[in-house]
């Protein structure tokens, strides 16, 4: 895989994101991939957290139920304006959260 193939495939499911690290780290390495690979698992990690919060709060109230879809939607279109910087092999930091990825998961190494 080349390295857009890879950023692509890391937003794609935690499965493609496994996948695009096991590449990354078996000669797929390029600062490009490994921006990604952070945009990518940062956004995950944020999906991960609002889900555990979330979650158990939806039956309760209407209200936090609509919350939870707003903000869920809101990572749908982030994680679409990742796979298109990807596509167009653009080093951009996702909307709204991708600046508070770019020095963080230092276990993604170059």
């Amino acid at each position: 895989m080349n390295r857009k193939t890879i950023s692509i495939i890391s937003y794609l499911t935690i499965v493609g994101w496994v996948i695009s690290f096991v590449v990354y780290h078996n000669g797929g390495r390029s600062s490009f991939a490994q921006y990604h690979l952070k945009q990518s698992f940062g956004l995950g990690i944020l999906g991960v957290i609002l889900g555990l919060i979330f979650i158990p709060i939806i039956p309760v109230d209407p209200i936090i139920s609509t919350l939870f879809s707003i903000l869920s939607a809101i990572i749908l279109i982030v994680l679409i304006f990742g796979i298109l910087n990807a596509v167009n092999q653009k080093r951009k930091p996702i909307p709204l959260i991708g600046l508070m990825f770019v020095d963080r998961f230092h276990f993604i190494k170059y």
